[in-house]
């Protein structure tokens, strides 16, 4: 890049079109840190005194949350600790889980981990609904580890490309309970606990230039199973034609969102954890698991 930092004048890594601004590697360091401080105060994502656990993945967007809330912890006195799940997919695994202890041990920030083993679950036995069985796995993983651990917040590295490719997906098909999810802080109820999203006005791009101007470790691999996702070239083309697109469309959506509706819910009578159902989502899915590899053991042993 040509440019000349806007601020400094030294050599910018960044041309932000939206705000008209070329920056330098430290000035859109304290840029980024800058705007994620006056979202997390605009909107009382965090509070003084809070317990902390924030979602690592070894990714981009969750290794940027995890500095930037480091950071702000020292600044505006909460606690923060990392929580990372090994999905035990092989040689992605074992990346991940590498770079996430790398990451915690520059940060000084103490990293939790658990196994999807460790409840039963192996996304080898999910099929072609891996995704959606992994997903599953991480958010009741994630809130009972949460909950028993005595954690005030749940925190992920939810962006705005993210916010987004939620809101047409579900807005297409017809599913607008999904609004209240998405705001930048949603407060727990219940067994229930509260969830932010510390980075929700930031971009992919921007966290990625970030780690990299922060020199913060993080790797670039996709999940062997991970579709690719046409929605996010969309909003990238449109982002293309009009920056400033992604910030502007998730800015406007905690003003017309104001709280949670929680709606009716029960207790599951496996796990005890909140369901609308009888029976949630996790031990669901636990039941379909079982069922698959029982069928598959028996067929394996009709053919001996």
């Amino acid at each position: 890049m040509k440019y000349k930092c806007s601020i400094c004048g030294k050599k910018a890594v960044e041309r932000l079109k939206q705000y008209r601004l070329n920056l330098c590697e430290s000035c859109f360091v304290n840029f980024y840190e800058r705007q994620v401080e006056r979202l997390v105060k605009k909107y009382r994502v965090v509070e003084k005194g809070e317990r902390v656990l924030a979602c690592v993945s070894g990714g981009k967007d969750s290794s940027a949350m995890l500095a930037v809330l480091k950071k702000l912890s020292e600044k505006m006195r909460f606690e923060l600790e990392a929580f990372y799940i090994d999905l035990e997919i092989n040689e992605f695994s074992e990346n991940s889980n590498r770079t996430v202890k790398e990451l915690c041990k520059t940060l000084e920030v103490e990293l939790n981990e658990v196994k999807l083993s460790d409840y039963e679950i192996d996304l080898k036995k999910a099929g072609k609904k891996r995704c959606s069985a992994c997903g599953t796995a991480k958010r009741y993983i994630t809130n009972k580890f949460a909950r028993e651990n005595d954690f005030d917040c749940i925190s992920t590295g939810h962006c705005s490309d993210d916010i987004i490719v939620f809101f047409f997906k579900n807005w297409i098909s017809g599913n607008f309970e999904w609004s209240t999810k998405f705001l930048p802080r949603v407060e727990g109820f219940d067994k229930i606990v509260t969830r932010i999203k510390p980075l929700y006005l930031m971009s992919e791009r921007e966290n990625a230039i970030y780690c990299i101007c922060k020199k913060l470790s993080f790797t670039s691999e996709r999940c062997p199973y991970a579709p690719k996702d046409d929605w996010k070239e969309i909003i990238y083309e449109i982002e293309r034609k009009k920056p400033g697109f992604r910030r502007n469309f998730v800015a406007n959506i905690p003003k017309y969102i104001s709280s949670s509706e929680k709606g009716e819910y029960r207790y599951c009578k496996i796990c005890g954890e909140i369901t609308t159902g009888e029976i949630c989502a996790f031990c669901r899915l636990k039941i379909n698991l079982n069922l698959k590899n029982k069928l598959k053991m028996s067929k394996k042993s009709n053919i001996e």
